[in-house]
């Protein structure tokens, strides 16, 4: 790679080596060819939203735009302004619609099944590229990134739901499960914890729930479930790192500090 283009890879990468930069002008990408149906009303402003997103990402959007761009590659030939619209309204933002059942979005005219499908995949797709460089990075060191993939998988659930990460050689990350509910079934936690850590063969686990009510306290039940925890995992020689709990804006540690 020349000394040019390797400086202009670099500036177009991010935290982990992904392009986040808008398309050159005049990239072929940023003008959209037109379709057969172009004449068509609506299909210009499709392709409109989509040039303008090709040049300047989200800068600029509002966010029944985003939702609107977004709908356009599940909602055919029709206008889905007033669908964005209104789906905004019920749910109240773009992070509370991401977050929410597909019963719920179905409720929403003009969302069908191709349109929830697109919004669960737009979501988990998130969640994945979070977790992915997790599985390549001490996860102990890398603070900041655990919180920031917790906080996206876990902060907006309307249910309590705990998550273990399983750690391996250099605290990397090797298998994740997921828990509905925390406080009432504790026990049987612990033991499927314990012996799905052993099963993977883990070093040690980061566990995290998350509080619906938005207000990150720990209760009597999540620090005795912190001990208890703690406690069976030593008794393998095995290590709890942490127990964090999140919110979709915040968390702390139980075992350490708040962040």
């Amino acid at each position: 790679m020349d000394g040019a283009a390797g400086n202009r890879t670099r500036a177009f990468r991010g935290e982990w080596g992904v392009s986040i930069m808008p398309d050159p002008i005049g990239s072929p990408l940023v003008k959209i060819p037109k379709t057969p149906a172009a004449g068509n009303g609506a299909e210009g402003h499709r392709r409109r939203l989509r040039e303008r997103f090709l040049r300047n990402r989200l800068n600029g959007f509002q966010e029944y735009e985003i939702l609107e761009l977004l709908l356009t590659f599940a909602v055919a030939r029709r206008d889905v302004k007033p669908i964005a619209r209104e789906a905004l309204r019920r749910f109240g933002s773009l992070t509370a619609l991401l977050d929410a059942s597909g019963a719920k979005l179905l409720e929403v005219p003009g969302f069908g099944p191709a349109s929830v499908v697109l919004v669960k995949l737009i979501r988990a797709v998130g969640d994945y590229y979070l977790e992915q460089p997790l599985r390549n990075c001490d996860v102990i060191e890398n603070r900041p990134a655990v919180l920031r993939y917790l906080r996206s998988k876990l902060g907006g659930g309307s249910k309590e739901t705990l998550m273990v990460l399983y750690l391996g050689s250099r605290n990397r990350l090797l298998d994740r499960q997921i828990y509905p509910g925390t406080v009432d079934r504790s026990g049987i936690y612990i033991r499927e914890v314990v012996e799905h850590a052993v099963l993977c063969h883990a070093t040690g686990v980061v566990i995290a729930h998350n509080h619906p009510s938005g207000m990150c306290t720990p209760s009597p039940e999540d620090r005795e479930l912190t001990r208890r925890l703690d406690r069976a995992l030593k008794a393998l020689g095995l290590t709890l790192f942490d127990h964090f709990i999140v919110t979709r804006c915040a968390a702390i540690s139980i075992l350490g500090t708040d962040d």
